[in-house]
């Protein structure tokens, strides 16, 4: 977690020279810090040392904008995971789910694969707003 503050800087900077709009810079910027903190609680939750790589890679062009995140976590592909509860008493549902539903819908494809030798692959994809018009 001590480096997740220097990786959204990384993302904001990333996101700028892309020239990505307001809204588009939130939907990338708050998807990749979800998915890296889910990865730093729980795909390296039972490590204790401190060296536990997540790599991310942020490529853009003229119709969308791609982030690939690997990790040598857990394996966990994210469409195994259940669908969150949203409504009813707040008391009565479940924990867990929320981030990846909120990724899943500021992104416009999200695919999992895993890596080889243990970890996980997450390739985000954002269609930039004006080559969808």
């Amino acid at each position: 977690m001590d480096n997740l503050a220097a990786l959204m800087a990384f993302v904001d900077r990333a996101c700028a020279a892309a020239g990505l709009d307001s809204d588009e810079t939130l939907a990338v910027r708050l998807s990749i810090e979800e998915i890296c903190a889910n990865v730093i609680s729980h795909g390296y939750a039972k490590h204790q040392d401190g060296d536990r790589p997540i790599t991310v890679d942020f490529m853009s062009d003229a119709d969308e904008v791609v982030t690939t995140i690997e990790d040598r976590g857990i394996p966990f592909d994210p469409a195994t995971a259940p669908a969150p509860m949203l409504t009813g008493d707040a008391m009565q549902r479940t924990v867990g789910g929320i981030g990846l539903h909120l990724v899943r819908s500021l992104m416009d494809e999200v695919r999992h694969e895993p890596v080889p030798g243990g970890g996980n692959r997450l390739t985000l994809v954002k269609r930039r707003v004006a080559a969808t018009m």
